[in-house]
């Protein structure tokens, strides 16, 4: 029988040792990029070695305003961060999200992105019809609400839903399917669960609440959303991405690229 995981970690390898053997950095006219190349939709490699999904377009685009080539360099998603000061790659473009943790070992370009959150109802609820989060803070009062724990979503549901009966979950799974059930009347989760959810016939009689919250509404919480990563004191990288990122938002490359992957607006405005 054939393993497969053997196999994707073989192909993992030669991506690396191909990347390796170039040699290239940003000054021989390529830009290496660190990616995970197995998170689908932001980032995905083919047996061939071409890179998918929005992270891909996302580097591609900065490639293109810095007139640089991409080369890609697929590796875990756990390992980029470590591998930064091995000059394995220039920079990080892997839905990287911005913490004052990784703060400590690597810089990063403004936020460019960041998942949006929803609350999803049933069809027919009285809530289904809010447009605004005070409104939603008083409508939950005595409701139940759910929301996966551990997660920045849980902490912010725990800091503005008072009042609420509030119910965390061990997964996604268990979250959609208490909604599904009616044990909870509103759940509260990211874009791409909603967008999976819906599209089930157990999410059929379900929708979205039209507010959309992002990182920025509380970064103290939500977090800072997606940053490009980069070896620590590279300054003239850095004002380099900043530039061409702050170019491709004010253009509306972001959006659509984060519409066509994700159909949905993920773009933070660049405040440059």
């Amino acid at each position: 029988m054939i393993n497969i995981n053997v196999i994707k970690s073989a192909f993992a390898t030669s991506l690396l040792v191909c990347a390796f053997a170039t040699g290239a950095s940003a000054k021989d006219g390529v830009l290496r990029i660190g990616t995970e190349g197995d998170a689908p939709k932001f980032s995905m490699a083919d047996p061939s070695g071409t890179v998918t999904g929005f992270d891909a377009d996302i580097a591609n685009g900065i490639c293109a305003e810095l007139k640089l080539k991409c080369e890609f360099v697929v590796q875990t998603f756990s390992s980029l961060v470590p591998s930064m000061d091995s000059d394995r790659f220039d920079v990080i473009i892997s839905g990287l999200g911005i913490t004052a943790e990784r703060q400590k070992k690597i810089d990063y370009s403004i936020p460019y992105a960041t998942t949006p959150l929803y609350f999803a109802v049933a069809k027919d609820s009285p809530l289904a019809g809010l447009k605004s989060l005070a409104e939603i803070e008083k409508a939950v009062q005595g409701k139940g609400v759910g929301v996966v724990t551990g997660t920045t979503y849980a902490r912010f549901m725990e800091k503005r839903m008072h009042g609420a009966d509030l119910k965390t979950y061990d997964a996604t799974t268990q979250l959609t399917a208490d909604l599904a059930s009616g044990r909870i009347d509103v759940a509260f989760a990211d874009s791409p669960t909603w967008m999976d959810f819906l599209a089930t016939p157990d999410g059929a009689n379900f929708t979205k609440i039209d507010l959309k919250i992002m990182a920025m509404d509380d970064p103290d919480v939500l977090g800072h959303g997606m940053g490009v990563g980069m070896r620590k004191g590279n300054t003239e990288l850095k004002t380099k991405v900043d530039a061409a990122l702050c170019k491709m938002i004010n253009e509306g490359k972001v959006k659509e690229a984060s519409m066509h992957w994700f159909q949905d607006d993920y773009t933070i405005p660049c405040k440059k």
